[in-house]
């Protein structure tokens, strides 16, 4: 029994020891999953990747090793792309620049946790209270997979923005588990980049404050892969914050709560005016420019699980 005790002192010890180390989301001894389950055809095949897309560009900025970046996707859409004059270059970026590109199908069998690296894991596509969805062949990824890969030495960081992606807000925590969700147990929307952007005015584009000219027509011209196309609020907003943290984040701590409190409220501003079941009626005279909107306004509730790992997960190393 003395040795029981002695061996759980020591290993709580070793924990607290791990739980004070420095993290960096961005740095080389780190893996990367860009995950989407979406299959070719299916409703958001091209969005989703679209989503992930701007995180890879992410990775590039900060310089991640393209052997450390995997993309877990239905591969025929790579393949689809290669067909089309539209996408064919946005095919090549990804081979170019992504390592390991695994068929979604085959992705739990195919990835092998390296135990001697952290893991961020980004998942666009779509979702249910029972996980991730995989259209391909109608399975799910569920929570019980990162509580299997996660490990006491090395962190699991999870970026979920699918729909109800509460599904992962339980994970033990023990395991070095951190978590950043979309949506708790709601749906989550994607919008037109346009309005993420700014407004269009008759062919011309008055980018937000918060969104520097230059960067919003790279966005378009490089990153969006249409003009029209929607993109999920919650990651493009992390993608804002991480691309200039020391624009959004005004504290000298650039890390993961920080990150998260901006993302989340830059993401509630693009909800405000969104509604569904929606009826404008104008008002009769004397008032016939007056409109009312009735209807639901979105209710899109993120979480953060595990502040103590995010209050020391920085955006890299300063």
């Amino acid at each position: 029994m003395v040795i029981d005790f002695c061996k759980y002192l020591y290993k709580s010890y070793r924990r607290s020891l791990n739980l004070d180390k420095e993290r960096y989301i961005f740095k080389e001894n780190t893996d990367y999953i860009l995950f989407s389950g979406t299959a070719l055809g299916h409703d958001g095949d091209i969005r989703h990747l679209n989503d992930l897309f701007f995180i890879l560009f992410l990775l590039q900025k900060y310089d991640v090793p393209r052997e450390n970046i995997y993309l877990a996707i239905d591969t025929c859409i790579i393949k689809e792309l290669k067909k089309s004059n539209t996408y064919q270059n946005i095919s090549t970026i990804i081979e170019d620049n992504i390592g390991n590109i695994i068929d979604i199908v085959e992705f739990e069998t195919s990835y092998i946790r390296n135990k001697d690296k952290d893991l961020v894991f980004i998942s666009s596509g779509h979702g249910n209270i029972n996980g991730l969805h995989i259209s391909k062949n109608n399975s799910m990824l569920t929570s019980d997979y990162f509580e299997d890969i996660a490990c006491e030495t090395k962190d699991t960081l999870l970026i979920m923005s699918q729909c109800y992606a509460g599904a992962f807000h339980h994970l033990d925590t023990r395991k070095n588990i951190c978590v950043l969700g979309a949506s708790e147990y709601q749906e989550s929307l994607s919008l037109p980049v346009i309005k993420l952007l700014g407004n269009l005015d008759n062919g011309t584009i008055y980018f937000k404050d918060y969104i520097d000219k230059n960067l919003g027509e790279f966005i378009l011209k490089n990153l969006a892969f249409r003009i029209d196309i929607s993109i999920n609020p919650f990651l493009f907003c992390l993608f804002l914050v991480m691309i200039n943290p020391d624009k959004h984040i005004k504290s000298r701590k650039k890390h993961l709560i920080n990150i998260y409190k901006n993302a989340t409220s830059l993401m509630s501003n693009y909800l405000l005016d969104t509604f569904q079941h929606v009826r404008i009626q104008s008002s009769p005279d004397p008032h016939p420019q007056t409109v009312y909107i009735e209807g639901i306004r979105i209710n899109q509730q993120s979480y953060l699980l595990n502040k103590i790992i995010a209050s020391r997960y920085n955006v890299k190393e300063y």
